[in-house]
Order: C-alpha cells, then sequence, then structure tokens
C-alpha cells in the first residue's frame, strides 16, 4: 500500500510547494508586544494558526480555535481518537541568512526559510497526509485530529490550555522530530538563577565594573552572540593600556577560532561583542556559546562583587560543562543518554545583578524531583538564588507498545530499512499523550538545521515524509 500514498503524495507537489512558501513567509516568532486576547503570543503566531485553520475550513474539516492558544482540524466519527500534534511558532532567527528567513527560497531542492523543518514544514505536510486520507475514500473506525500548538519554543502555554479546554488523544504521533522514531524524550528543568546586585567599591580602590552583559534570547538556544559594557576604575585606568588588551583579544579570538571586537567607548569604558555558533539546546555542545565563552575572557579582569560572580559562574561553571559535572547534575541512563546543561539567556546589569536562564534535559528514566533538589543545593553553595524554576515530564513509550509497532511496519514499508527505536534530548508535542512518539520528518543520515541560521528542509523528503504520514494515519485510525 505503500505505493499509492507515495504516488499521491507526489501529485501533490506544486500545490504543497506554493502554500509552503506562503506558510513559512508569516513570522510566527513569539512577540508579547502584540498579544492582545484570542492572540496570546502575538500577532505573527495568531497569523499562523489562522492560516491552517482556514485551510482546514476550506477542505471541509471540522475547525476549532481554543482562544487562539490552539487549534484542531478534525476528520473521522469514532468514539477513539488519534493524535497528530504539531506546532507552527518558531525560534529567533539570528544573524547571517544567506536570505531572508521569512523570504522563503529554493535552492538546489531545498526549502530555506526559519520554520521550514521545525515545525511548520511538517505540520503542512501532516496536514496534507490527513486529507490525502480523507480523499482515499478508506474507511477509518476513529477520530483523527490534527492539533496545532503555538508555544512551543517557549512554555507550552498553549497545550496547558488545550488540555484544560479539550481532551488529549491517548495515541499518536508528533512529526517534530526524526525518523525511524523517538520512543524516549528526556524531560527538562528550566531554572532562572538570580544574583542582586552590589554596591561599586571606593573610588581609587576600584578595577574594571562590569556595567551590562547580554547573550541569547531563547531558553532552548545556544546563543551566538554577546555583548558586555565595562568601566575602568581610578586603579585600572591609570595601569590600562589599550593596545596590550587588544593584542590578549585577538589570540583569545585566535585560540578559541571565533570573532569579535573591542570598542573603547570613552577614556573609561569599554565594549566587547563575541561570535558564538548557535545550536539547539538539546546538544549544546553542538554549539559555541558566546556568552559563556565571554565570560571566559573578562573572567581574567579584575572585575568586583556581582560582575564577578557573574562572570565566575559563566566561565567556571556553565562553559563547556555540558553535562552538569560543575552543577554536580551528571548522570544518564541506557534510554536517553546524559544530561545536558544549555545556558541559553544571559543578562547582567550593574543596577539590576545578573540572571542566568539554564536548560538541562534530564534522561527518561531519571527523577526530576531529585535533581531539582540536587540544583538548588549547589546554586545556594554558589551564592545564587533560584528566581523562577519550571520543569516537563520525561516520556517513555515501551517498544511493545501497538503505536510503536504499526509506526514501525509503516516506516519499513515505505523504506525498506529496520526501525531503530531512538531517544533524543528535545522535546516534542508527542510527550503530551500518554502513549505518543516523535516521528520524523529528518531521515536518517540528513542535516538538522532546526534552531540554526538557514534553516532548511528537502523538498522531496517532506514529500516522503507525508506519504509516510498519510498512511500511518489510516493504520492507526482504521
Amino acid at each position: 500500500m505503500s505505493e499509492y500514498w507515495k504516488k499521491q503524495a507526489l501529485l501533490q507537489k506544486e500545490a504543497f510547494v506554493d502554500e509552503l512558501v506562503a506558510f513559512l513567509s508569516i513570522n510566527s516568532i513569539e512577540d508579547m508586544t502584540t498579544a492582545t486576547e484570542g492572540k496570546p503570543f502575538g500577532q505573527g503566531v495568531a497569523a499562523a494558526l489562522e492560516a491552517m485553520l482556514e485551510r482546514g475550513q476550506q477542505d471541509g474539516f471540522a475547525t476549532k480555535n481554543l482562544d487562539g492558544y490552539a487549534g484542531t482540524i478534525e476528520y473521522g466519527d469514532g468514539e477513539e481518537e488519534i493524535g497528530v500534534l504539531v506546532h507552527i511558532d518558531v525560534v529567533t532567527v539570528g544573524e547571517g541568512w544567506t536570505t531572508p528567513p521569512f523570504e522563503p527560497t529554493i535552492r538546489d531542492g531545498r526549502m530555506y526559510a526559519r520554520g521550514a523543518l521545525d515545525d511548520k514544514g511538517p505540520a503542512l505536510a501532516a496536514y496534507y497526509a490527513l486529507r490525502l486520507v480523507r480523499d482515499s475514500g478508506l474507511a477509518l473506525s476513529k477520530k483523527v485530529r490534527l492539533i496545532i500548538g503555538t508555544d512551543e519554543e517557549s512554555g507550552w502555554l498553549c497545550m496547558k490550555h488545550f488540555a484544560e479546554h479539550d481532551r488529549v488523544p491517548p495515541v499518536g504521533f508528533s512529526p517534530d522530530s526524526a525518523f525511524p522514531m523517538i520512543h524516549a524524550e528526556k524531560g527538562q528543568i528550566n531554572p532562572t538563577l538570580t544574583i542582586a546586585p552590589t554596591q561599586r567599591g571606593a573610588g581609587a580602590d576600584r578595577g574594571w565594573t562590569l556595567l551590562s552583559f547580554v547573550s541569547g534570547d531563547q531558553g532552548n538556544s545556544v546563543p551566538d552572540k554577546a555583548e558586555a559594557v565595562v568601566e575602568l576604575g581610578a586603579q585600572a585606568k591609570a595601569k590600562f593600556d589599550f593596545a596590550q588588551l587588544a593584542a590578549e583579544w585577538d589570540a583569545f579570538l585566535q585560540a578559541m577560532g571565533t570573532s569579535g571586537r573591542i570598542e573603547q567607548v570613552d577614556s573609561d569604558k569599554l565594549t566587547f561583542t563575541l561570535a558564538g555558533k548557535p545550536a539547539h539546546g538539546m546538544a549544546p555542545h553542538e554549539g559555541v556559546n558566546a556568552g559563556t565563552m565571554l565570560a571566559c575572557f573578562l573572567r581574567e579582569k579584575s572585575f568586583e562583587g556581582s560582575g564577578s560572580s557573574f562572570l565566575s559562574l559563566l566561565s567556571d561553571i556553565v562553559h563547556e560543562d555540558y553535562y552538569g559535572h560543575e552543577l554536580h547534575l551528571a548522570c544518564e541512563d541506557e534510554v536517553s543518554g546524559k544530561l545536558t546543561v544549555n545556558a541559553g539567556i544571559l543578562r547582567y546589569s550593574e543596577t539590576d545583578g545578573g540572571s542566568v536562564r539554564l536548560n538541562i534535559r534530564y534522561p527518561a528514566t531519571i527523577s526530576c524531583e531529585e535533581y531539582v533538589e540536587k540544583l538548588r543545593t549547589r546554586v545556594a553553595e554558589l551564592g545564587w538564588t533560584i528566581a523562577s524554576l519550571r520543569t516537563s515530564k520525561s516520556h517513555y513509550v515501551p517498544a511493545d507498545h501497538p503505536v510503536i509497532q504499526t509506526l514501525s511496519k509503516v516506516y519499513e514499508e515505505h523504506t525498506g530499512e529496520p526501525t531503530a527505536l531512538l531517544s533524543s534530548g528535545g522535546a516534542t508535542y508527542a510527550k503530551i499523550m500518554p502513549y505518543g512518539v516523535a516521528y520524523g520528518p529528518l531521515f536518517p543520515g540528513k542535516e538538522s538545521t532546526a534552531h540554526l541560521v538557514d534553516e532548511y528542509v528537502e523538498i522531496d523528503d517532506l514529500l516522503r515524509a507525508m506519504a509516510i504520514y498519510a498512511h500511518a494515519i489510516y493504520e492507526l485510525a482504521k
């Protein structure tokens, strides 16, 4: 039966690509400055949600908008339900795109745009798959619900609202990761660590003062840029040699393999900027954290008070400690591997003090409560405070569950390859369902560009995924 679905998906190519270009042109980065009633995450996110729901209405499906937090497109009348969960919000774009991130461009069979892979491209492919099932005329015994989230990249408030106002299907998949299948997902601990500001030192004895530090704007991404402004006290200024500092800076940049600059604003103020390499927060070792790297350079200078504590935390505790050893959190399990730590949003001001937002992903079989307590103890030892903390549960579906057996069979029929059950540090909507798994769209051996500059998806791979999703929906709901 796979050949039937492949043929039907290929027939959709021209229309699908045209619609995908229009869909990806919507800037659906969360923007709370434009949030209003019914548009809780801003105008752009709302526009993307409305675009999908309008398409569903035009095609004759039953649709529902849950106060702008989520939407549903439904087919079938059975009492049992199958869920397909997608999201239409995207992460921020960063700098250095070859073409504008919201002006989708096709190059060498690839669609380049923010959201092409994560998750607007797969979301639209899943919708087309649902329509293929409807148009096939094949009978279903269960209802299929395409559930559209709007806050996946931030706080998952969309799914909280959905669960409070609607029903969550017990079984299904989320097209927001990789093939063959993700059956175990790490849980998350997302704390914001803070330290209060301190008074400036006495005039002539003052060394360096950290006036401000900014790096990162997304908790689940590795910061690719950092900027710090410092002031030289009387004692430091008397011994200051800009040429010597510039030479130290250049040597540091060369050793780190990155770029940056220093500017002397006036006689006693300096601005440092440094570039890193972005990566998804679930794999911080694949990026270069600009903020913690800049802190490593500044840490060698004679800073005082809370500025010194801020730089020390970043350089001595967080920098390149991807697995939480310095936070006393290191652990792993056989199902999902090692705990990881990403420092995603780093802020300091002389008047407000410092804050560091961490994204900690713990193994699927580890106790969240135990590791939250470990974190609280360690943060207190370091002289910091946890100002806020959010957690999300881990997720694990046993290999012998029928949903895994069904989706494995479909994947193997379409690809001719065996299904290897995978785990992930990423969090997908699959964990909302008791027996949900992440299922594509990335095929084995393909590059994942989610959250990166020049994000892209291979168009033919989306069509392959569309065929698999249509077949999977039918098999789960027949």
